[in-house]
């Protein structure tokens, strides 16, 4: 599972664009799913939108989930709404992960991050290895 805020996104599409090659080309199965959630405020901070809702609908093993958290500013938005940790629940549970058969990378702001943290460790992710993230930049206390 892939949680990411904005720009924390690109490592996952970078990732996304190699296994789809690989996939085309017989060098993976296909036998892993792959989830992605990704927050923004406003639609139009999506930088990789179009090219994963075509992955989502071209890969079996791909679920693409895109989020917004100011949907009143953009009533055309159909979509999910709330933040990337909002959502988080919602689909881990829809697609029964858990720390038995998930590992979850985490990138972007650092509060969607930690509040994905304390999320995960609820829902039963508390193997400290089934859970990774990369922070943008460290908070002042």
């Amino acid at each position: 599972m892939l949680i990411s805020t904005v720009t924390g996104i690109a490592p996952f599409v970078s990732y996304i664009r190699t296994l789809s090659k690989d996939w085309k080309e017989g060098r993976f199965d296909g036998s892993h799913q792959l989830f992605l959630l990704n927050g923004a405020s406003r639609p139009w901070e999506f930088g990789y939108k179009d090219e994963l809702v075509e992955f989502d609908k071209e890969l079996p093993w791909l679920k693409y989930v895109p989020t917004v958290s100011r949907p009143w500013d953009h009533q055309d938005w159909s979509g999910e709404i709330g933040r990337a940790d909002d959502i988080l629940r919602k689909y881990a549970d829809h697609w029964e992960l858990d720390s038995s058969n998930t590992v979850v990378y985490l990138c972007g702001h650092p509060d969607m991050i930690e509040h994905s943290k304390a999320i995960l460790k609820r829902c039963g992710f508390t193997d400290k290895k089934a859970v990774k993230e990369e922070v943008y930049w460290i908070p002042k206390k």
